[in-house]
């Protein structure tokens, strides 16, 4: 019988004991909370500078990209419509675009198709290769597919991340470095 009477109270202990600890690990302590929360204040000051200049870096490819698209539209149309189409740069405004030059006589006319200018962000700076400068801020995409020169543009952030995009004037071809 006191073997017995020893399991029963050796069971009813360990029951005792489990409600306890089911009770006690309910939740977490303030203290814990707080540690959780400081270590996660650290680790987002050291990681925002660098998922800042990340975004940057992914926006300045996104303008060379649409700046290249453009550029590669305006030539293709050029081929498929076998006429000349017109690229602009404007430095001052800090924008692209082209027309299609129906006339060729390279000025734009009412009613002529043209694609709305592509501004730049302030933070985005596209100068000219000195190596490769543009000759006059208009090219013209022939029939051929050829352009009237060749050029690159150098976007760059303030970060100091830059691309290059490239016109190749006897193919025309577009290319990004």
């Amino acid at each position: 019988m006191g073997v017995l009477g020893q399991e029963v109270f050796a069971m009813s202990d360990f029951r005792a004991k489990t409600e306890i600890r089911r009770r006690h690990d309910a939740g977490f302590t303030l203290v814990e909370l707080t540690v959780v929360m400081v270590i996660f204040g650290i680790m987002t000051a050291v990681a925002l500078p660098g998922f800042n200049k990340f975004m940057r870096s992914l926006d300045l490819n996104n303008q060379v990209q649409v700046t290249a698209s453009m550029l590669r539209v305006a030539r293709q149309r050029a081929i498929t419509e076998n006429n000349a189409y017109r690229i602009w740069y404007d430095p001052f405004a800090r924008n692209f675009g082209w027309w299609d030059d129906d006339n060729s006589d390279f000025i734009y006319v009412f009613g002529e198709k043209f694609a709305s200018p592509q501004t730049m962000p302030g933070w985005i700076t596209a100068t000219q290769s000195a190596t490769n400068p543009m000759g006059s801020f208009w090219t013209t995409f022939n029939p051929d597919g050829s352009a009237s020169q060749s050029f690159t543009f150098i976007y760059s952030n303030s970060d100091g991340y830059s691309r290059n995009i490239s016109i190749i004037r006897p193919t025309g071809m577009v290319t990004i470095q």
